[in-house]
């Protein structure tokens, strides 16, 4: 049974959808903020990473996996690259990340209900076409 809810906020722009998604993150115990423009793939999900004291590669969890048991609001998500969008399928239908990188392979818990806003196709609705 799924526990979360992915929604996608389509609208004009100045239609407050940012500030929308700003204040649910600002409420939300475990809410995380982030852009579509200015998030990678990598970003939203989870990188590995060298220590630069021990020279140890690390997993460094992205705004999905610190958004675990909560939020995580993107906005601009329909400037997001193709690739960086298929990153967060798993997330959206499994709840978990599959890393193999670097020599670690683990899954990551990412139980967080995604809540997007995009603006819609040439910027601006267009009420003469159907939504089919």
């Amino acid at each position: 049974i799924r526990g979360d809810i992915n929604i996608c906020l389509m609208g004009d722009p100045g239609t407050a959808k940012s500030q929308l998604l700003k204040y649910i993150a600002g409420i939300s115990p475990r809410g995380v903020y982030t852009t579509g423009k200015g998030s990678s793939g990598v970003g939203l999900t989870a990188a590995v990473v060298r220590d630069p004291v021990t020279g140890d590669m690390a997993l460094e969890g992205g705004a999905l996996v610190m958004a675990d048991r909560g939020i995580c609001c993107i906005d601009e998500f329909d400037k997001m690259d193709e690739s960086d969008r298929t990153a967060i399928h798993e997330v959206m239908e499994q709840q978990t990340i599959s890393i193999a990188k670097a020599g670690i392979t683990t899954t990551l818990n990412a139980r967080a209900a995604v809540l997007a806003a995009a603006n819609p196709l040439y910027g601006r609705y267009n009420i003469r076409k159907s939504i089919s």
